[in-house]
């Protein structure tokens, strides 16, 4: 915060405001505090050396901020597939894995033995007229994945799980117009034997 709050100073020096206050990770915790009233204990953090709950997030009774008090699940229609692709695949990440940084190769949430495989509903398998452990080529419009192993894993009819990094290959560089994240979660794919 030092760095930042001088480059502050020094590239804005004619603005009424004290960038070097906020070279204290104390004064910055306060600013925060007297902004958003939810993290007031924030202010004191480091003198208190307690945690805290953000204020109205923690709900000890079925009760919600809403007209009814009831919660409210929207409901989004999936768009239809823009190919004539059969699956939707969505990469993931491994239990031993940190962001892109990989500890283990197997998998214990899911049990998968290595991570060069695509996981599948049983019925889609056999529907192709393989089975678990067989091996197949995964093809998008944006790359493909060669080799790939079979695994059969509770997931509904028409959807694949592979992992990231290693499906990267199938999705596209495009990003949602408001989360800005990339499509990694409904890439359009073909499962060629």
């Amino acid at each position: 915060s030092v760095i930042l709050s001088e480059l502050g100073r020094r590239i804005l020096p004619d603005l009424p405001f004290d960038f070097e206050a906020f070279g204290r990770h104390s004064s910055v915790r306060k600013a925060i505090a007297d902004v958003l009233p939810e993290l007031a204990d924030l202010a004191d953090i480091d003198v208190a050396k307690r945690e805290f709950h953000i204020r109205g997030r923690l709900i000890h009774k079925p009760r919600f901020k809403t007209a009814s008090g009831r919660a409210k699940f929207p409901l989004n229609s999936l768009p239809e597939p823009k190919t004539a692709r059969p699956f939707t695949l969505a990469t993931l990440r491994s239990e031993g894995q940190f962001n892109s940084i990989i500890y283990e190769e197997k998998d214990s949430y899911r049990g998968t033995p290595h991570r060069w495989l695509v996981m599948m509903n049983a019925g889609d398998i056999e529907a192709l007229g393989k089975a678990p452990g067989d091996t197949v080529d995964l093809v998008s419009d944006h790359g493909e994945m060669k080799g790939v192993e079979l695994y059969a894993y509770d997931v509904p009819k028409g959807n694949l799980l592979a992992f990231y990094p290693e499906a990267n290959a199938l999705t596209a560089t495009a990003v949602d117009p408001r989360s800005k994240t990339p499509a990694f979660k409904s890439v359009e794919v073909s499962v060629l034997a």
